[in-house]
């Protein structure tokens, strides 16, 4: 191997590191975005905050700085750090999930967001099953990384379809509801441009698509799709999400 192919092998490794890296950064904007306005300018806020949506908030947030704590470890070649560094979020994930549960059950109950960003007071047990959802997608996706964290490969995509594919819907769907209310369909080709921009890297930087990236991103969509025109409407649905708030 001559020494310029030695270079661009090692490169390559560090620039898929830092698309991870970068997608960590841009999943922390798309959160300021989203949620910076009616903390900054709480006057179109529908009540205040509550505790525990400021525990969810913090918590969440934490997850999104260890995942770019995570892949900056891993960018800077760090690999035993960040395998010690991994078990704290089996804490955190623990952490998460209850926490979001309870907030996502809060809010169905209280009939209405706190920011007014997505305006559920007609339906507020609708909102509940993406909440939820996304919560179950989550627990997968975490479950399924630790599972294969020895194969960087998968647990990696894995990892990233935790933030993309679950942790990003609400952002959107509040930057879009402040920023967009006139267009609240907007909401899907935001995601979706999120959603599977793994993929179409993975296809630009090796010429071919992952299976976890392409598929991972197919089923998270129409798995947000199905809540959306099947389940969540149903009268199922809302007779199992009354028992839940009840």
């Amino acid at each position: 191997m001559t020494n310029a192919a030695a270079v661009k092998t090692q490169r390559q490794p560090q620039t898929r590191s830092r698309f991870y890296q970068i997608m960590s950064l841009v999943a922390i904007g798309i959160v300021i975005a989203a949620f910076a306005p009616s903390i900054v300018n709480p006057v179109s806020r529908v009540a205040p905050l509550t505790l525990l949506v400021t525990t969810h908030a913090i918590v969440f947030f934490a997850w999104l700085l260890l995942f770019l704590v995570q892949t900056t470890l891993v960018t800077a070649g760090r690999i035993a750090v960040h395998r010690r560094l991994g078990i704290t979020a089996i804490g955190l994930a623990a952490i998460m999930i209850p926490v979001g549960y309870a907030s996502a059950i809060a809010m169905a109950r209280r009939g209405f967001d706190l920011s007014g960003d997505l305006n559920i007071q007609a339906d507020p047990l609708l909102p509940l099953v993406f909440q939820l959802g996304d919560l179950l997608s989550f627990a997968t996706l975490v479950t399924a990384a630790l599972l294969y964290r020895r194969r960087a490969e998968i647990h990696k995509r894995l990892m990233l379809m935790c933030i993309v594919g679950t942790l990003m819907a609400a952002p959107l769907a509040h930057f879009t509801g402040h920023n967009l209310p006139s267009t609240p369909t907007a909401f899907v080709p935001l995601f979706a441009i999120v959603l599977f921009t793994p993929a179409i890297y993975d296809r630009i930087q090796s010429g071919r698509f992952h299976p976890v990236s392409l598929w991972g991103g197919i089923i998270l969509f129409a798995w947000g799709n199905i809540r959306a025109v099947v389940i969540g409407p149903s009268e199922v649905w809302h007779k199992f999400a009354r028992w839940l708030i009840s």
